[in-house]
Formats: C-alpha cells, sequence, structure tokens
C-alpha cells in the first residue's frame, strides 16, 4: 500500500504520553524500517513511556542498518526495555524470496538477523507465518535456519498462522467479513503439536508465554473453546499508522480517530462506542481467533486461568502420541 497520512513522530509522542502506564509495545506493519523517520518515532517511543517494560518489533530484513540502528537506539536510551526483535523467514531460500516478492530477500534477512545478534541486549527471533504456500517446506525451513543464522536454535523460532483481516491485511472476501486465520486445522494442528515438541523446554519467560501460545492455539486448533477472555479495548488495542483506535490488528470496526480527539486516549476509551466493541470482544462478534497480537495479552490477563488450562493442556500435548507429518510435507 501506498504511505497514508501516517502520524509523525510529534503525533506518536502524544499518542504514548496519554497512556502513561503502557507496558508491552508492538511497533509493526507492514515493515517499520520503511520510514524515513523510524528513528524519530522511536524516540518519541522512548522519551513517552515511562512504564514500558517490553517493546517489540517485527522487521522483514530488507532493511539491515535501519534495523540495527534502531535496536541501537533503544539500548542506548533505555537499557531498562526488554528488547524483542523478530527476523520474517517464510520459507526456505527460494520460496522465502519468492512470497517475499523480491529477490535477495534471503539473504538480506541473513544480514539483519546477523547484525541484531551482535548487539548486546537484543533478543532476536525468528518468525514464521504458517499458511498454504509454505506448511509442506518448514522441515526444510529449519535446516535452512539452523545452517545459515549465527545463534539460531530451535527455541527462537515463533510461528503465527496467516491471518484475515479486510483492514489490516487486505485478504478478506469483502470489507464486511470478519476477522480470522486462514487454517487447515488437521494440518496445522499437526504442524504445532510437531513445534511444541521442537521447542520443549523453556528456557526464559519469553519460552514460557510462547509455549503458553502454542499450547493453547493447539487446544484451539482442536476444537476446544479458548476458555480465557479475549482483553481487547480492555487491557489491549490496536492503532493503525494514521491513528485510528480499533480493538485490535484483524476486527475492522473503528473506535475512533484519536488525531482528532487530540489523542486523548482515556476519554475515548470510555465512551459508547469504545465499551460496546468491547462487550463484542467478549462476545465473540469478531469471529474469534488466537492471533499472538491477541493471544499474549489474553493470557497475561487471565493469568490464573490461563495457568491452569495451559498445564492441562500442555500434560495433555505432551502425553500425546508425536503426530506424523501429513503426506507430501
Amino acid at each position: 500500500m501506498e504511505p497514508g497520512q501516517e502520524l509523525s513522530p510529534a503525533e506518536l509522542g502524544g499518542l504514548f504520553a496519554a497512556m502513561p502506564r503502557l507496558a508491552w509495545l508492538d511497533l509493526t506493519g507492514g515493515e517499520p524500517c520503511l520510514r524515513s523517520d523510524w528513528l524519530a518515532c522511536l524516540e518519541a517511543v522512548l522519551d513517552n513511556t515511562p512504564s514500558l517494560a517490553v517493546l517489540h518489533f517485527p522487521t522483514n530484513g530488507w532493511f539491515p542498518e535501519q534495523a540495527a540502528a534502531g535496536a541501537r537506539l533503544v539500548r542506548a536510551r533505555r537499557p531498562d526495555v526488554e528488547l524483542l526483535v523478530t527476523v520474517s523467514f517464510d520459507g526456505p531460500p527460494a520460496l522465502h524470496d519468492r512470497l517475499r516478492g523480491r529477490p535477495g530477500s534471503w539473504d538480506a534477512a541473513v544480514r539483519t538477523w546477523t547484525a541484531l545478534q551482535d548487539l548486546t541486549g537484543v533478543d532476536v527471533f525468528v518468525g514464521t507465518t504458517v499458511g498454504p504456500d509454505n506448511r509442506g517446506a518448514l522441515e526444510e525451513l529449519g535446516q535452512a535456519l539452523r545452517r545459515e543464522l549465527p545463534g539460531f536454535e530451535d527455541h527462537l523460532w515463533h510461528w503465527n498462522l496467516t491471518q484475515v483481516s479486510a483492514m489490516f491485511f487486505g485478504n478478506a472476501p469483502s470489507a464486511a467479513a470478519g476477522s480470522g486465520t486462514i487454517a487447515d486445522r488437521a494440518a496445522d494442528l499437526r504442524l504445532v503439536a510437531q513445534h511444541l515438541r521442537r521447542r520443549w523446554p523453556p528456557r526464559s519467560p519469553v519460552d514460557l508465554m510462547e509455549l503458553g501460545f502454542l499450547v493453547n492455539l493447539r487446544a484451539w486448533l482442536g476444537g476446544e473453546p479458548l476458555g480465557m477472555a479475549c482483553q481487547a479495548l480492555h487491557s489491549a488495542c490496536f492503532v493503525s499508522a494514521e491513528g485510528w483506535l480499533y480493538p485490535c490488528h484483524v476486527w475492522d470496526r473503528p473506535i475512533a480517530d484519536l488525531r482528532e480527539r487530540g489523542f486523548d486516549l482515556r476519554a475515548v476509551w470510555a465512551e459508547a462506542e469504545a465499551l460496546a466493541a468491547r462487550r463484542g470482544a467478549v462476545a465473540l462478534e469478531c469471529g474469534g481467533c488466537f492471533t499472538p497480537c491477541e493471544a499474549y495479552p489474553t493470557l497475561v490477563g487471565s493469568p490464573g486461568r490461563a495457568a491452569l488450562l495451559t498445564v492441562r493442556r500442555g500434560l495433555r500435548a505432551l502425553r500425546a502420541p508425536a503426530p506424523s507429518a501429513p503426506p507430501g510435507a
């Protein structure tokens, strides 16, 4: 997409100043490093988030220098913040380049991974979006990652299922369509179960969060009700690049233009439209999903319930026979 009227660094500063208790922030895209004012955007975040504990940004790896410069800035300005960076790898080299639409994408992503790994205090992960185009290539991808990425281990490999969203990804059948996941549930359940075993045991709090995500994703793919309330518009939200507030990044239900409202998020949060959308999220009027961006706040937002369900489901998953690969995979 062509850039629209994206929030300036000064406007981002105003937005974050309205959220003094913000603890976890994802700066997503597209590709955040495409912005010529990328470092100024980061400064606006770092200067206006006194309670920030975790900052994450993904990158497709096309801009190794910009990604590394952003990570260095965070480490220099806010050594108290845990910095997580995810570099996208969606298939072995030839498939990755085809899916990314640009020759050399794999090599650039490897350079980005290496540059970030060389920095102290940056937790670097591989992110893979699993869908129809790469389900059968994940083992080959794993081999390529182990071969070409310095310091890569399986517990650094994050998976996500391909998502559907009219307003964010533009890949829903119509603007009126709900959010959700492009899932072949049987195939994805096998793959997630295999990946869960691959990542065991956890080595850090981030590993525990990731295992919690995978354990509950496996249950969700198996048809179980999630059993935890979505945190959209309770403790989490999505703000578009142009400043529109949404419940999350996959539900096409705009709440308010924060730019027009002077970034008074507290006032908007308490208004009838936001409260109605919150009730709709709990009632799954959106169609329901378990995307990572929404899953982590859900797990943290119901800690007792999440711990109980995750332990039960995790023990069941580990006791289950190891899944076999589907034919042709």
